[in-house]
């Protein structure tokens, strides 16, 4: 399935929590960096005895910009427009899914009225739900139809239609993603963790080495120790380990899941299926929401 054929509220909440994930890494990213750059011009000073003053003034003005994107964090405070905007998507999606299939409560031998109409309703108590949101959802998906083409055209299918597309456009592709952020997670923890212990172990030496030449100009040990402080406070808000393994168990979840597939032969089943699927899609993203919200 294409973006457009989901709800405009779909578009509208993944654009958004996309827009505010990306915000957020950058600013989390500008304020590390700046106290980096802060320690490591405090650290060059006394090497520079003609400059001191200019590095001095130079590692306070960066220290206070970290600062100030600290308090601009706090204030704009684009994490909650993020797991919001995740929430809503993740929601209105399995909704999608199940008006598409005809799984409860959305069953296919209702009234097709009745159906629309208990759909947009659970759409909008999404929203009412949520309303802080609303700013951070853009007009630009304005003109898209809650209850799209493709979605009727589907939901009008055979059941083999709907069995095989549920198969393969949503617990197949859900698989792949899964095993690609699971992937992408354990390569991301092994890296951080490579640089942490050898900054670390920079750090260490040149304490040694302060012990053996106290007088040296340059002390690299603050400026060591802040990039090794920064690099886990970012392996520590991406959280790749746990989410490696949160992906890797949503994935083998769905797997089993999917091979009762073939014993779907009536509606019912069906429903029955999807919200199984479902509900594991659910659990793998409620525990997200949970770990993101202790950081």
């Amino acid at each position: 399935m294409k973006e457009e054929d989901y709800p405009a509220l779909f578009c509208q909440a993944n654009r958004a929590s996309a827009d505010a994930q990306r915000q957020y890494a950058n600013l989390t990213k500008a304020t590390l960096v700046f106290l980096v750059i802060g320690a490591g011009l405090a650290a060059v000073s006394p090497a520079f005895l003609s400059a001191r003053f200019f590095f001095a003034i130079s590692s306070a003005i960066v220290v206070a910009g970290s600062l100030v994107l600290t308090f601009y964090a706090k204030i704009l405070r684009p994490e909650q427009v993020w797991y919001g905007g995740r929430a809503v998507a993740e929601s209105t999606k399995s909704m999608t899914w199940r008006y598409m299939t005809g799984a409860a409560p959305y069953f296919v031998d209702l009234a097709c009225s009745h159906v629309d109409h208990k759909l947009v309703s659970d759409l909008s108590s999404i929203v009412k739900e949520r309303k802080y949101l609303a700013f951070g959802f853009g007009g630009e998906f304005a003109e898209q139809p809650q209850i799209t083409a493709f979605m009727r055209s589907l939901r009008s299918a055979t059941l083999v239609e709907r069995r095989t597309s549920y198969l393969t456009e949503r617990i197949a592709d859900q698989r792949r993603w899964y095993c690609r952020q699971a992937k992408s997670n354990r390569t991301a923890e092994t890296a951080f963790f490579g640089f942490i212990v050898a900054t670390q172990t920079f750090a260490l030496f040149a304490a040694i080495a302060l012990v053996h030449w106290p007088d040296s100009r340059i002390k690299l040990t603050g400026l060591l120790t802040a990039l090794a402080s920064a690099l886990i406070a970012w392996l520590q808000l991406r959280q790749h380990k746990e989410l490696a393994q949160s992906y890797s168990i949503a994935e083998l979840e769905l797997g089993l899941i999917q091979e009762q597939a073939p014993y779907v032969a009536s509606d019912r089943e069906l429903s029955d299926f999807v919200i199984d699927a479902e509900n594991a899609i659910s659990r793998e993203h409620t525990l997200w929401i949970a770990r993101r919200d202790k950081t």
